[in-house]
Protein backbone atom coordinates (compact mmCIF):
# COMPACT_ATOMS: atom_id res chain seq x y z
CA UNK A 1 0.00 0.00 0.00
CA UNK A 2 2.53 2.31 0.60
CA UNK A 3 4.92 1.29 -1.85
CA UNK A 4 1.96 2.44 -4.25
CA UNK A 5 1.48 5.67 -3.13
CA UNK A 6 5.30 6.34 -3.09
CA UNK A 7 5.24 5.40 -6.83
CA UNK A 8 2.04 7.28 -7.58
CA UNK A 9 3.69 10.51 -5.67
CA UNK A 10 6.95 10.32 -7.63
CA UNK A 11 5.03 9.83 -10.83
CA UNK A 12 2.89 13.09 -10.10
CA UNK A 13 6.01 15.13 -9.03
CA UNK A 14 8.19 13.69 -12.21
CA UNK A 15 5.02 15.40 -14.98
CA UNK A 16 4.57 18.33 -12.77
CA UNK A 17 8.52 19.32 -13.48
CA UNK A 18 7.46 21.41 -16.62
CA UNK A 19 4.78 23.58 -14.89
CA UNK A 20 7.05 23.82 -11.83
CA UNK A 21 10.30 24.94 -14.33
CA UNK A 22 7.96 27.82 -15.92
CA UNK A 23 6.52 28.99 -12.41
CA UNK A 24 10.34 28.97 -10.81
CA UNK A 25 11.43 31.07 -13.71
CA UNK A 26 9.08 33.80 -13.39
CA UNK A 27 9.54 34.06 -9.32
CA UNK A 28 13.32 34.01 -10.70
CA UNK A 29 12.64 36.76 -13.01
CA UNK A 30 11.39 39.21 -10.20
CA UNK A 31 13.75 38.97 -7.94
CA UNK A 32 15.80 41.60 -6.72
CA UNK A 33 19.10 41.59 -8.45
CA UNK A 34 22.30 43.60 -6.86
CA UNK A 35 23.12 44.88 -10.30
CA UNK A 36 22.08 48.66 -10.63
CA UNK A 37 19.11 49.09 -13.25
CA UNK A 38 19.61 44.93 -14.33
CA UNK A 39 15.94 44.26 -12.79
CA UNK A 40 14.66 46.55 -15.73
CA UNK A 41 16.48 44.46 -18.45
CA UNK A 42 16.61 40.84 -16.59
CA UNK A 43 16.05 38.21 -19.16
CA UNK A 44 12.46 36.56 -19.56
CA UNK A 45 13.39 33.10 -18.23
CA UNK A 46 9.66 32.40 -18.23
CA UNK A 47 9.48 32.60 -22.11
CA UNK A 48 12.59 30.50 -22.15
CA UNK A 49 11.15 27.70 -20.23
CA UNK A 50 7.58 28.37 -21.57
CA UNK A 51 9.40 27.43 -24.89
CA UNK A 52 11.25 24.72 -24.42
CA UNK A 53 8.48 22.75 -23.14
CA UNK A 54 6.08 23.47 -25.11
CA UNK A 55 8.47 22.46 -27.80
CA UNK A 56 9.15 18.90 -25.94
CA UNK A 57 6.73 18.31 -23.78
CA UNK A 58 3.50 19.88 -24.63
CA UNK A 59 1.64 17.38 -22.80
CA UNK A 60 3.14 18.08 -18.86
CA UNK A 61 2.89 21.62 -20.07
CA UNK A 62 -1.20 22.58 -20.99
CA UNK A 63 -2.58 26.14 -21.91
CA UNK A 64 -4.13 26.26 -17.92
CA UNK A 65 -0.36 25.77 -16.43
CA UNK A 66 0.62 28.92 -19.18
CA UNK A 67 -2.20 30.75 -17.71
CA UNK A 68 -1.14 30.56 -14.59
CA UNK A 69 2.23 31.22 -14.95
CA UNK A 70 1.61 34.26 -17.20
CA UNK A 71 -1.21 35.51 -14.13
CA UNK A 72 1.40 34.76 -11.19
CA UNK A 73 4.20 36.95 -13.55
CA UNK A 74 1.40 39.95 -13.76
CA UNK A 75 0.86 40.09 -10.12
CA UNK A 76 4.68 39.82 -9.31
CA UNK A 77 5.46 42.30 -11.52
CA UNK A 78 2.71 44.59 -11.69
CA UNK A 79 1.47 44.52 -15.05
CA UNK A 80 -2.02 44.75 -16.03
CA UNK A 81 -3.68 41.41 -14.63
CA UNK A 82 -4.10 38.95 -17.81
CA UNK A 83 -1.65 40.63 -19.93
CA UNK A 84 1.30 38.00 -19.92
CA UNK A 85 -1.58 34.97 -19.63
CA UNK A 86 -2.75 35.96 -22.63
CA UNK A 87 0.62 36.34 -23.94
CA UNK A 88 1.79 33.29 -22.26
CA UNK A 89 -1.22 31.16 -23.45
CA UNK A 90 -0.63 32.82 -27.22
CA UNK A 91 2.91 31.80 -27.53
CA UNK A 92 2.35 28.59 -26.49
CA UNK A 93 -0.28 28.20 -29.04
CA UNK A 94 1.82 29.73 -31.94
CA UNK A 95 4.90 27.71 -30.45
CA UNK A 96 2.53 24.62 -30.53
CA UNK A 97 2.08 25.16 -34.14
CA UNK A 98 5.25 25.44 -35.20
CA UNK A 99 6.43 22.70 -32.96
CA UNK A 100 7.36 20.31 -36.25
CA UNK A 101 9.78 23.18 -37.49
CA UNK A 102 12.29 23.09 -34.35
CA UNK A 103 11.56 19.77 -31.95
CA UNK A 104 13.94 17.09 -33.06
CA UNK A 105 16.57 19.74 -34.58
CA UNK A 106 20.03 20.63 -34.09
CA UNK A 107 20.34 22.91 -30.62
CA UNK A 108 20.97 26.11 -32.92
CA UNK A 109 18.06 25.39 -34.83
CA UNK A 110 16.43 25.34 -31.06
CA UNK A 111 18.24 28.48 -30.31
CA UNK A 112 16.84 30.33 -33.83
CA UNK A 113 13.31 29.47 -32.92
CA UNK A 114 13.52 30.65 -28.89
CA UNK A 115 14.89 33.67 -30.13
CA UNK A 116 11.69 34.14 -32.68
CA UNK A 117 9.13 33.36 -29.74
CA UNK A 118 11.23 36.01 -27.62
CA UNK A 119 11.50 38.50 -30.58
CA UNK A 120 7.32 38.22 -31.38
CA UNK A 121 6.46 37.52 -27.69
CA UNK A 122 8.31 40.43 -26.14
CA UNK A 123 7.44 42.98 -29.02
CA UNK A 124 3.47 41.54 -29.05
CA UNK A 125 3.62 42.40 -24.94
CA UNK A 126 5.49 46.22 -25.58
CA UNK A 127 2.22 46.50 -27.88
CA UNK A 128 -0.27 45.41 -25.39
CA UNK A 129 1.46 47.69 -22.50
CA UNK A 130 1.61 50.32 -24.79
CA UNK A 131 -2.38 50.43 -25.79
CA UNK A 132 -3.05 49.70 -22.59
CA UNK A 133 -1.05 52.51 -20.56
CA UNK A 134 -1.89 54.82 -23.87
CA UNK A 135 1.70 55.23 -24.56
CA UNK A 136 4.43 53.87 -25.58
CA UNK A 137 7.43 52.83 -23.17
CA UNK A 138 10.63 53.16 -24.18
CA UNK A 139 12.13 50.56 -26.51
CA UNK A 140 15.74 50.56 -26.50
CA UNK A 141 15.34 48.87 -23.17
CA UNK A 142 12.64 45.82 -24.45
CA UNK A 143 15.27 45.70 -26.85
CA UNK A 144 17.72 45.02 -24.88
CA UNK A 145 15.92 42.57 -22.61
CA UNK A 146 15.10 40.81 -25.91
CA UNK A 147 19.01 40.39 -26.36
CA UNK A 148 19.78 39.34 -23.02
CA UNK A 149 17.77 36.48 -22.90
CA UNK A 150 18.25 35.19 -26.47
CA UNK A 151 21.93 35.32 -25.47
CA UNK A 152 21.28 33.25 -22.14
CA UNK A 153 19.14 30.80 -23.54
CA UNK A 154 22.02 27.85 -23.80
CA UNK A 155 22.20 27.89 -20.00
CA UNK A 156 18.71 27.37 -18.77
CA UNK A 157 18.00 25.14 -21.97
CA UNK A 158 20.61 22.74 -20.68
CA UNK A 159 19.10 22.44 -17.24
CA UNK A 160 15.80 21.69 -18.75
CA UNK A 161 17.38 18.99 -20.52
CA UNK A 162 18.82 17.70 -17.80
CA UNK A 163 15.59 17.96 -15.87
CA UNK A 164 14.09 16.04 -18.44
CA UNK A 165 16.54 13.38 -18.69
CA UNK A 166 16.49 12.98 -15.34
CA UNK A 167 13.07 13.38 -14.29
CA UNK A 168 10.64 12.40 -17.69
CA UNK A 169 13.20 9.79 -19.50
CA UNK A 170 11.44 6.81 -18.21
CA UNK A 171 7.60 6.92 -17.60
CA UNK A 172 5.63 5.13 -14.90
Amino acid sequence: MTDGLWLWLDHKMRRAAPVVTVILSVIIGVLPWPLPYFGVVAPQLALTALYYWTLHRPDLFPASAAFAAGFLNDVLTGLPLGLSAFLYVGMRQVILVQRRFFAGHSFFMLWAGQALAVIGGMVMEWILLSLVRGQGGPFGLIALQILLTILVFPLPCWLMIWLQRMLLAVEV
